[in-house]
């Protein structure tokens, strides 16, 4: 689909958005986000409003009707050749029949053919999150940059 999430999808895809609440983090602690429907709105609304396309899929379980897994990506309209992928989660009960690669690897074909100029898809993951590095570099991903980040407690 483009653009924000329809209101039929609106109450599976807050279930599946917060699905990112259990992907590895390094040592650091988080407490999980909340997600809402109006925070998922909100979200779209804002990438809409600072110019970018959203792009996202989604994978159905076949006996139950339930969004299992999804991807979303962001070509920025003033940098056309660019986009930002904004989040691929699985659900946990659905993890383990390589839903990730399958919708990063069919987002990348669906963007081939409707942003052909699209030179560059930017992610970033973990360091400890291995299954979706593994995901990443099969599909041709290249590392160009690291981060570190600190935590204390006060």
């Amino acid at each position: 689909m483009t653009g924000p999430v329809p209101a039929d999808l609106m109450d599976q895809m807050v279930v599946l958005v917060a699905a990112i609440n259990d992907a590895p983090m390094d040592d650091l602690e988080f407490e999980d986000e909340v997600f809402s429907s109006d925070r998922l709105r909100a979200f779209d609304a804002g990438q809409v409003a600072k110019g970018g396309r959203l792009y996202r899929l989604v994978a159905r379980h076949r006996a139950t009707g339930v969004l299992a897994g999804h991807t979303v990506v962001a070509v920025d309209e003033d940098r056309p050749w660019h986009a930002g992928q904004l989040d691929t989660s699985v659900l946990a009960a659905h993890r383990g029949h390589r839903l990730g690669l399958l919708l990063k690897g069919s987002m990348i074909q669906w963007l081939a053919q409707t942003e052909p100029q699209l030179l560059e898809v930017d992610t970033w993951n973990a360091a400890s999150n291995a299954h979706m590095i593994a995901v990443n570099e099969r599909l041709g991903y290249q590392v160009v940059a690291t981060a570190t980040c600190y935590q204390t407690h006060v």
